[in-house]
């Protein structure tokens, strides 16, 4: 059980780590790339105007997130001059450039919020660097998600904390639900929970499967592998029913699963216990006929 506890705990730091990671940093200026996507969509990417360096944010949008952009023109044929602006509460970036066929290049500025820096200052978050407030507009950052932190009694983050918060999608909405449920104890719990899709629905499902009052790592265990109702039900309808959250989190990271066991079954192999099966598992009895 040690192996899989190590197992999982180095998949949820996987994810959280590529979840919360920021790709672009300021500069004097940035270079664009804009590629009309499906369904009035477009992919843009940022790159630092920096040859020595290589940071790059790219993020699919709505068109009508880009202020000014004129999506007819940037899907015909031929060149023409294309603008948008990204406007976020933390600043904005101011692109220009040309295009058409479905896609365009040129060059972006990014002008910060003072009025937001200052706020952030106010609540005792600190002045976000040059850097830290491109960052900020980047993920979303938001008074609300400030207010939310705050109203439920949440630490309050410094400009880093926040930056990981928004960035791995943790919205008002996401705290208020979370708070419902018991579940508002740490902003590395928010962090993680977000990043692993740790929702309220996710949480109410589990319940609903008869699986009330979890710890937080014990959700992060099951987000992390990805047990579903389906899957706890699967077992239930075999015999295996009101299994513990580790031997679950067991079975799941030692990919046993209900047709596995029939094929025990089938080969006159009968498990006296969920624990049996994933000893099976591990010592390699499996691929049977």
């Amino acid at each position: 059980m040690t192996r899989v506890l190590a197992f999982c705990a180095a998949l949820i730091l996987s994810v959280i780590t590529v979840s919360s990671a920021c790709l672009a940093t300021p500069a004097t200026s940035l270079a664009f790339r804009l590629k009309a996507e499906p369904g009035s969509r477009v992919q843009l990417t940022l790159v630092a105007d920096d040859r020595q360096h290589g940071d790059a944010l790219s993020s699919s949008f709505a068109s009508n997130e880009l202020g000014g952009l004129d999506a007819v023109a940037l899907s015909q044929a031929g060149q023409r001059p294309i603008r948008f602006a990204l406007v976020r509460e933390a600043g904005r970036v101011d692109c220009n450039g040309s295009g058409g066929g479905g896609a365009a290049m040129g060059q972006c500025a990014f002008t910060p919020d003072l009025a937001f820096a200052a706020m952030l200052e106010s609540r005792g978050i600190g002045r976000p660097t040059a850097e830290q407030g491109f960052e900020l507009a980047m993920v979303g950052a938001s008074r609300a998600l400030v207010d939310a932190l705050a109203a439920h009694r949440l630490p309050r983050p410094d400009v880093e904390k926040l930056i990981e918060l928004a960035a791995v999608g943790v919205r008002p909405r996401f705290v208020s639900d979370l708070a419902a449920r018991g579940y508002t104890t740490s902003l590395d719990d928010l962090v993680q929970f977000a990043a692993l899709d740790v929702s309220p629905a996710y949480i109410d499902a589990l319940t609903g499967a008869g699986y009330r009052n979890l710890t937080a790592d014990q959700l992060r265990q099951m987000a992390a592998l990805h047990i579903t109702p389906d899957f706890i039900q699967g077992f239930a309808r075999i015999g295996y029913a009101n299994l513990p959250v580790d031997t679950l989190v067991e079975l799941k990271a030692l990919e046993v699963t209900p047709d596995y066991v029939r094929t025990l079954e089938r080969q006159g192999i009968h498990p006296a216990s969920a624990q049996k099966l994933a000893e099976l598992k591990a010592v390699g009895l499996d691929g049977l006929k």
